[in-house]
């Protein structure tokens, strides 16, 4: 991570940016998620560090979102895919970028009670956390293009 960026929008916030460590480290060391989760639930402070633990996140929300992108990765991944610019290839994302987008993605297409516009505030802001103004720019294309599926759809 870039620094200690903390969100703007409290513990959903920090909830968000500790999934995304979540999701990273589960690629990462290339174990299952339920593996990495059952790790945070006796240990939290070995899953990613102090600073993000489960006793520090929105456990309800936190546990909503990894099941649900768990349970959907496979179309989440499709809209990923389809909504990346050409010069980009979605084999090639790096991991975190990757993390972020499918939980971004999850919350746009499966999580009808999170308006659209705090998700990509808040992944935009999670992105920052970790990337430079491109990348930065990049999520909110995506996100904001599977948005648009979506609406029309």
């Amino acid at each position: 991570m870039r620094g200690k960026r903390r969100s703007k929008s409290g513990l959903r916030g920090v909830t968000r940016l500790y999934a995304v460590q979540v999701m990273y480290k589960s690629e990462f060391e290339q174990k299952s998620l339920d593996k990495i989760l059952a790790e945070a639930e006796r240990n939290p402070e070995t899953v990613v560090s102090e600073e993000f633990s489960l006793d520090k996140i929105d456990l309800n929300f936190f546990s909503e979102l990894m099941m649900k992108t768990k349970e959907h990765r496979e179309e989440i991944d499709k809209f990923i895919e389809k909504n990346i610019a050409k010069n980009w290839s979605f084999d090639r994302l790096d991991r975190v970028m990757l993390a972020l987008l499918r939980l971004g993605v999850c919350e746009i297409v499966y999580m009808s009670n999170i308006p659209p516009n705090v998700s990509f505030s808040e992944y935009i802001e999670v992105a920052k956390a970790f990337f430079k103004k491109k990348e930065v720019g990049f999520v909110n294309g995506v996100l904001n293009s599977v948005y648009e599926q979506q609406k029309s759809a």
